[in-house]
């Protein structure tokens, strides 16, 4: 998206996607507020130097700790998918699902791989505190 934005707004002097990428290199040594970031995956993107991913990761468990409560699933189901963030935070689904795998490896968020695809779920196991997950049960036998 960058290198369609930077060669329109170019005109006829136009750079090559490598140029831009070796750019890329050079952003955060001369301080220009953004810079170069690589997800393990592979995926490569540009972003803002205040970028904390403790704070996006927080702002997904939030996201998912209301979805069943603020209808943004269609069902159910509480969690979040790509789908939802995407939604949620007006970002591509390539950058969501980056963002939920980070906050994923980082502790706060817990995914569940079905064959109806994934949700991710705050993770309990760090607070220790269930007692949101547990159904009421009925005293009748």
């Amino acid at each position: 998206d960058v290198y369609c934005l930077f060669n329109r707004a170019r005109g006829t002097n136009m750079i090559s996607p490598e140029d831009l990428i070796k750019a890329l290199d050079f952003m955060k040594e001369l301080n220009l507020g953004v810079s170069k970031r690589s997800f393990p995956s592979g995926v490569t993107v540009i972003q803002d130097d205040a970028f904390d991913d403790e704070i996006m990761a927080k702002k997904l468990t939030d996201l998912a700790s209301s979805s069943s409560s603020t209808g943004l699933t269609k069902s159910a189901i509480a969690g979040i998918t790509v789908m939802d963030v995407c939604r949620s935070l007006k970002t591509s689904a390539l950058l969501a699902n980056e963002q939920l795998l980070s906050a994923e490896q980082m502790g706060w968020l817990c995914r569940d791989s079905t064959i109806e695809g994934v949700r991710f779920f705050p993770n309990l196991f760090t607070t220790g505190d269930f007692s949101s997950c547990l159904l009421p049960f009925a005293a009748t036998c």
